[in-house]
């Protein structure tokens, strides 16, 4: 499996200052894929983009919004 994550440079100050819980947070959402876990990435302006376990069909987000590819 992989995922893709989106850190936002304008929430760089709360990553940096975040140090190691944000840090914590994140290996935490990676290891379980749950939305919980990702949903207390989002004040650091992390979030994942997408996940693609390898029997699912491909697909492409832009802006939030899925776009199938054939």
């Amino acid at each position: 499996m992989r995922t893709i994550v989106e850190i936002n440079n304008d929430s760089a100050t709360a990553v940096r200052d975040g140090g190691q819980e944000a840090a914590d947070l994140l290996a935490r959402a990676l290891m379980s894929g749950s939305d919980a876990a990702w949903d207390k990435l989002r004040p650091y302006g992390i979030k994942r983009i997408v996940e693609r376990h390898p029997t699912e069909a491909a697909k492409v987000v832009v802006a939030e919004r899925e776009i199938a590819v054939r």
